[in-house]
């Protein structure tokens, strides 16, 4: 990605880097690394505990700061950046969970900093199924929790990850669990590699369940399935700030190479207006991702609203994406066209924002739902 040194000082920076702080920074990968290999090796130097409070041995970032982190990889290496980004997520929303409710969750969160746990994050499913809230895995009660059996995809950090937070339906009921499962337990497998076109070094892959036995100690929420409530809500949050900050970074590195090619070739004129295009997209893509997590960290957005917010940034990640492109698709050129070459693999990798839940084809019906008093729905047939 070039001289860090150089980029931190430039100009573009200044106004880019503004009010993303982090005490976590990425020291780089071998290029010759593969994917799960740099994951192992992010995720050892500290990133995998930041969310978890310091009480229970994590770094006790919140939702701004293990953003800012994000977005620090994002820049640096996107396809481990977007695969830790559901670690992230996941470990954000159980620590939230537990400072809502204060229950035995915290023994889960020190099981995984304790151990330096990776967290996988089993929620889609076959299918593509635009309402995300909707689970066809199942789960059956046992005397000592429940069996578990279904099919998780796509999922990333599948061969790394030590513990899978997956939801299921309970059989007979009308409730769902969200719920952590050991990677090695009997039943679960991981089956082929994800052929995306892009974020290739993610760890994504299958995950089928067959019959796996859940201890009901692991199971650290369970409620009425497709409600929308503080969980979800708080779930929505986290994701939808931390994939904001991770293709903030994606698209800044795009953007410093974009920068450095017109700064050597000296040939300016309309670039310049292109280049200042594209930085004003993600200046604006920057200070809504940390207002809002700001704003969810201190209160002064809850409920509906918050959620609403959260899908809101979600679908606004699309289309600054594509804004970005657009401005800087003249300016680098063929450069984008050309196997090889970083910002080729920049900008195929950045097309994944768009395939990320909820389904860009509610997300305004959502957000228009919740401003006119509307019941919300993430099913667009319902």
């Amino acid at each position: 990605m070039g001289n860090r040194a150089e980029q931190e000082h430039a100009p573009h920076r200044e106004l880019l880097d503004a009010g993303w702080h982090t005490e976590w920074a990425p020291d780089g990968a071998p290029d010759d690394a593969s994917g799960p290999d740099r994951i192992r090796q992010v995720a050892a130097s500290g990133f995998a505990a930041l969310a978890i409070p310091r009480e229970f041995g994590g770094g006790g970032a919140g939702l701004v700061h293990v953003a800012s982190a994000q977005r620090a990889l994002g820049a640096l290496d996107p396809s481990t950046a977007i695969a830790l980004n559901m670690h992230s997520f996941t470990v954000g929303l159980m620590a939230d969970y537990w400072q809502r409710h204060r229950d035995t969750s915290w023994m889960l969160l020190e099981g995984i900093a304790g151990t330096g746990a990776l967290v996988a994050s089993a929620f889609a499913e076959p299918g593509g199924s635009p309402n995300f809230m909707s689970s066809r895995s199942v789960a059956v009660e046992t005397d000592k929790g429940y069996r578990v059996s279904g099919v998780k995809y796509p999922c990333s950090l599948a061969s790394t990850a030590t513990l899978v937070c997956l939801t299921a339906r309970v059989e007979g009921t009308d409730e769902t669990i969200l719920a952590l499962c050991p990677a090695a337990s009997p039943g679960l497998t991981v089956e082929g590699d994800w052929p995306s076109l892009g974020m290739t070094g993610s760890d994504t892959a299958k995950l089928v369940f067959q019959d796996v036995e859940l201890d009901d100690r692991l199971v650290f929420h369970r409620g009425p399935a497709d409600v929308i409530d503080d969980t979800v809500i708080s779930g929505m949050v986290w994701f939808s700030v931390l994939l904001g900050a991770t293709y903030h970074g994606v698209l800044s590195a795009l953007l410093d190479l974009a920068y450095r090619q017109v700064s050597a070739s000296g040939q300016y004129g309309p670039r310049v207006a292109l280049l200042g295009r594209a930085t004003r997209e993600l200046l604006t893509l920057g200070g809504a991702c940390r207002q809002l997590g700001r704003d969810f960290e201190d209160g002064a957005l809850a409920g509906r609203a918050a959620l609403a917010a959260a899908i809101a940034l979600r679908a606004t990640l699309s289309d600054v994406r594509d804004r970005v492109m657009s401005a800087l698709t003249p300016v680098v050129g063929s450069r984008l066209y050309t196997s090889g070459l970083p910002a080729a693999r920049l900008l195929v990798d950045s097309l994944a924002a768009h395939h990320h839940p909820p389904s860009l084809l509610v997300c305004d019906q959502v957000v228009g739902d919740h401003c006119t008093g509307r019941e919300i729905s993430f099913d667009p047939a319902g």
